[in-house]
């Protein structure tokens, strides 16, 4: 949304750019804790039931704040790596290896809308 912004000398123009900066910043990061947990959802979607203590064991974490945010999304089970990694494991019918890594490179650009729309870039 577009809007009118009236500034009158060098500190007007300074406090703007700051206020604005906050804003992003701050969009950035609910926009990649959002993201996350949207991999979280999607990976549990394809994550290998067995027990379910591997899907109950996901989680989405954020670390820093504004523009210095990492977003990290987990598994925690001692045996997360082992399945994720042994592609030459059969699974049931929907579920699969990869469980992370394949819905992060398949919803790639859905994942971005999500941080862009938070960080009010669309």
């Amino acid at each position: 949304m577009a809007s009118v912004l009236h500034l009158t000398g060098v500190e007007g123009i300074r406090d703007a750019l700051r206020k604005a900066n906050g804003r992003i910043s701050w969009g950035i990061r609910r926009g990649l804790i959002k993201g996350g947990l949207l991999l979280q959802r999607l990976s549990q979607q394809v994550v290998p039931i067995d027990t379910s203590k591997l899907k109950g064991s996901a989680g989405t974490k954020a670390i820093g704040h504004g523009w210095s945010t990492d977003v990290i999304v987990y598994y925690t089970t001692g045996y997360a790596v082992y399945v994720h990694e042994r592609t030459d494991l059969q699974h049931a019918e929907g579920k699969q290896a990869k469980f992370l890594e394949e819905p992060a490179r398949t919803h790639r650009d859905e994942i971005l809308k999500v941080i862009a729309r938070e960080a009010g870039a669309i």
